[in-house]
């Protein structure tokens, strides 16, 4: 069986993205499949740093596999076996990799650069892993581009209005799943730069990697008229998703990103205006690597804070009108993560993994 990783992405704190991790662990967990964790920054902590109120661990059993920061061991009722101290350094100290030999909660930390993720997933190739969850969140999503797909988190405690929720998942659905994947058709002379170029292959321009102001694609305007493709490599700003969405292109001019994270990291609901802007005039959107949105799962609760007392409580939504709204935004599955359990979204994984043997 070919090896599936999948990201757990929040939108926020509270969202119920370690109830998903969690959820994941206790379907696969006692299958005939190697499972790997890690994760994109820090995670597994007893209660919410902020709020106080409890949050859900994680619990390893015998056999799982893990990487996680050294500290991150120190403080976990889990006991594993050291395999592989890597040369991967965090804040928490140097990532190592094991298997763990004595079932408990795990606080995990993990790496949070797309190359060092690459390393961890291939060493969980190596120990026969068949799933590996990455921990993660959206506005630290950047590493993610090393699996094979993310399911979000969402809910309440992102926000307890619940049509901005469904238009937000819209978005990300949106700009994940819709544009195509694609390679540059010309050569690249000045690798980590931006390019236009025209309908002959010529460079036409060269912009700056990273886009944050409108004025660095203000020169570039002008020469679209006959320009075949623009490529951006770097993360571009909303403001310069809305300038580019209103310019004039010939039709079939391609806009071409790494990834879709490049967009995620702008705003999400201006990102997805852009793909629909240029789509709408003849244009198309591609990026060099998929990051597909797999599922989302969503959590009415959010942590309500009693302002005359100074401390919060949990409160909830409508959880009906939750799953309603966004099942009705998105083309990937909705699951409420604590009434649905663990069968509908473990279903889903094992799928996708009896697909990829």
């Amino acid at each position: 069986m070919k090896q599936l990783a999948v990201g757990i992405a929040g939108t926020a704190k509270n969202t119920g993205k370690t109830t998903t991790t969690r959820v994941l662990l206790e379907y696969f967990q006692g299958r005939e499949v190697g499972i790997g964790i890690t994760s994109i920054g820090y995670d597994g902590e007893r209660v919410d740093n902020i709020t106080g109120l409890p949050k859900p661990r994680i619990f390893l059993q015998k056999g799982d596999f893990a990487a996680v920061s050294e500290k991150c061991l120190d403080v976990s009722s889990a006991r594993m076996k050291i395999m592989d101290r890597m040369d991967i350094h965090t804040p928490l100290g140097r990532v190592v990799c094991g298997q763990v030999m004595k079932e408990g909660l795990m606080v995990v930390a993990g790496p949070n650069q797309s190359g060092h993720l690459r390393k961890i997933r291939q060493w969980m190739s190596h120990q026969e892993a068949g799933l590996v969850i990455v921990d993660g969140a959206l506005n630290r999503i950047a590493p993610m581009v090393e699996t094979d797909g993310f399911i979000l988190a969402t809910g309440a405690a992102h926000t307890v209005d619940s049509d901005r929720l469904a238009l937000e998942t819209h978005s990300i659905g949106v700009i994940c799943n819709h544009p195509e994947v694609t390679g540059i058709p010309f050569p690249v002379k000045s690798p980590g730069r931006s390019v236009i170029w025209s309908l002959e292959g010529d460079m036409l321009a060269e912009l700056p990697a990273f886009l944050f102001e409108p004025e660095d694609l203000a020169g570039a305007a002008r020469l679209l008229d006959n320009a075949s493709v623009f490529y951006c490599p770097g993360v571009i700003s909303g403001p310069c998703l809305r300038y580019m969405g209103d310019l004039s292109f010939r039709e079939g001019m391609k806009f071409i990103f790494d990834d879709p994270v490049k967009l995620l990291l702008s705003d999400v609901i201006t990102a997805h205006r852009f793909v629909e802007k240029i789509t709408a005039k003849g244009g198309r959107v591609g990026y060099l690597r998929s990051l597909p949105l797999l599922a989302v799962t969503v959590n009415p609760f959010y942590p309500g804070c009693r302002y005359g007392a100074h401390q919060y409580q949990a409160d909830y939504i409508d959880r009906e009108i939750l799953l309603s709204r966004v099942k009705a935004a998105v083309d990937v599955p909705v699951i409420d993560v604590v009434t649905g359990g663990p069968d509908q979204l473990g279903g889903l994984l094992e799928s996708l993994m009896l697909c990829q043997k």
